[in-house]
């Protein structure tokens, strides 16, 4: 019974790929108008960002100097339909696309929606793509991360409306804001 439960759940992710089963998030982050969530399991970390806008949602994991050095997922719902990219801050203040610098986009299981003036992504991410502009997450101790939004334009290239810096340990859920 077993064997044919996976199959019908591996024949259905092969069919419906952007579909995500509702995922129980282990920790949260809540902030200005704005929460992440997420959960480790396994290999991979699984994260859902809210926000209270109409435009795009961010998050930007390790940066160095403000934008620089981080692995920074952005994504926006326009017409009913999600976009996500894995970006790389290759500037303090600028990221590109890491397929526009030679990487690929390893988002998983990209999904979205906006609804009374929120807007929601969630995707999942290896916590080690082996890409050169995405570095390992660290499941254990405390390592930075950046969260952001826009304001109510879907382009990546606009500025952030709200912007905040936590240091955040993915285990024990434990945050600190830090700007």
């Amino acid at each position: 019974m077993m064997k044919k439960y996976v199959l019908i759940c591996a024949a259905f992710c092969i069919f419906f790929p952007g579909y995500v089963f509702a995922t129980e998030y282990q920790h949260k982050l809540a902030a200005k108008d704005m929460e992440v969530f997420w959960s480790i399991d396994n290999e991979q970390i699984h994260v859902k960002l809210t926000a209270k806008t109409t435009g795009w949602v961010a998050i930007g994991f390790d940066p160095e100097k403000a934008m620089q050095g981080a692995n920074i997922i952005i994504g926006a719902v326009k017409d009913g339909k999600v976009k996500i990219e894995d970006d790389y801050g290759n500037r303090k203040r600028a990221h590109s696309k890491d397929e526009r610098l030679g990487g690929e986009n390893h988002v998983l299981n990209p999904a979205g929606e906006e609804a009374d003036g929120v807007t929601t992504i969630s995707f999942s991410l290896a916590l080690d793509s082996k890409d050169k502009w995405d570095k390992p997450i660290n499941p254990e101790g405390t390592s930075r991360i950046m969260i952001a939004y826009g304001s109510g334009r879907d382009s990546f290239k606009t500025r952030h409306k709200y912007r905040g810096v936590y240091d955040i340990n993915y285990s024990t859920g434990e945050t600190k804001k830090i700007k």
